[in-house]
């Protein structure tokens, strides 16, 4: 019989220069850790590992204007990770084909709301995952922050 280990998340990450950890497990047992909440190192929250005799744990702490310090442990098999790359903001995107927009950077996401072919979205500066954040560009409630997949877009000029 052959006994896999699992991969410590601290090895795993630092294969990527800017890494990201989205959580994967859809049972809604983390306080803050939904289905798809990605963190990062530094901003809002900070980073630590923790090492138990059930392997290593990420445990990532928020503080939220002063009001204390919230914190969520994570086991390996609940986290994917994934490269974050900056882009350029406000840079006007044409979909080159239908696609859902996605409150989350990862393809086995539902989408929140489908995009038609030629539709134009503007970048809010951040790819993760193969997905790049953008807003629809309409005003007031019709606004929507989502995930893109960023082969499925081309810069476009003023249109």
């Amino acid at each position: 019989m052959v006994v896999f280990k699992e991969v410590p998340i601290k090895i795993r990450s630092s294969f990527y220069n800017n890494p990201t950890y989205i959580v994967i497990n859809r049972d809604g047992i983390y306080n803050m850790g939904y289905y798809g909440k990605y963190f990062q190192d530094g901003g809002i929250g900070g980073i630590s590992f923790l090492d138990t005799n059930n392997g290593q744990l990420l445990k990532f702490s928020e503080s939220y204007g002063g009001e204390g310090l919230w914190y969520d442990k994570y086991p390996g098999t609940d986290l994917k990770i994934a490269e974050t790359i900056s882009r350029e903001s406000n840079v006007r995107f044409e979909l080159t084909k239908d696609a859902g927009g996605k409150s989350t950077p990862l393809n086995e996401a539902k989408p929140l709301t489908m995009y038609a072919k030629g539709s134009i979205v503007i970048s809010l500066d951040t790819e993760i995952n193969g997905y790049l954040y953008v807003r629809n560009g309409l005003e007031g409630n019709e606004e929507q922050f989502i995930w893109l997949p960023v082969d499925l877009l081309k810069p476009v000029g003023d249109k």
